[in-house]
């Protein structure tokens, strides 16, 4: 997109060139760069230098840190938190109030660039409120549920499941998150 957005110019339902819709009270940082079809949600926050890809959805509320890359079609939910240098791969889901760290890898390719011809690839889902730690790698097609918290480091190869913790090279599962880290307690 060539155009300048400043705070001022993010009216209700804006609507810029390309398709790209613009939540009220949405904020973009310096050099945000919004590729045709986006769509970012009331006041959503994107940070400095990142990267919406095409028809990527950015739910109400989230905040996209600085240098984080959302690959063409990925959606989060309202109210999760990506956090500075995430890479989001095409084909993952983020939740609402899922919470990635700084340098989270969602990947969406165990091939490495050597599948079928039109293979669809297939990014990570995380579930409504889990958590992942700062650098982090999920792998293709991973899902990690529903208040699961994923440590810092982790490799993650394997399904976490729902409220489970998990950590390590590859992550194994240590513990459940105790009822008192449940996002529902503590509103």
């Amino acid at each position: 997109m060539s155009e300048a957005l400043l705070p001022g110019d993010l009216a209700p339902g804006l609507l810029v060139g390309d398709g790209v819709r613009i939540g009220a009270g949405a904020s973009l940082g310096g050099h945000v760069v919004l590729h045709a079809g986006v769509e970012i949600g009331e006041g959503a926050r994107i940070g400095d230098h990142a990267q919406i890809r095409e028809r990527a959805r950015i739910g109400a509320g989230v905040t996209i840190g600085s240098f984080v890359c959302v690959d063409p079609g990925v959606e989060v939910g309202r109210g999760a938190s990506v956090q500075t240098g995430c890479y989001l791969a095409t084909g993952s889901t983020i939740e609402d109030d899922a919470f990635l760290g700084p340098g989270v890898t969602l990947a969406n390719d165990n091939t490495m660039g050597r599948h079928a011809a039109g293979e669809t690839l297939q990014g990570a889902t995380l579930r409504r409120a889990c958590r992942v730690g700062a650098a982090a790698t999920i792998c293709p097609a991973i899902e990690i549920g529903e208040e699961a918290f994923v440590a810092a480091g982790a490799v993650v190869v394997a399904d976490v499941p729902a409220r489970a913790v998990v950590m390590g090279v590859p992550a194994r599962v240590v513990r459940e998150v105790p009822d008192g880290d449940l996002l529902e307690r503590r509103r």
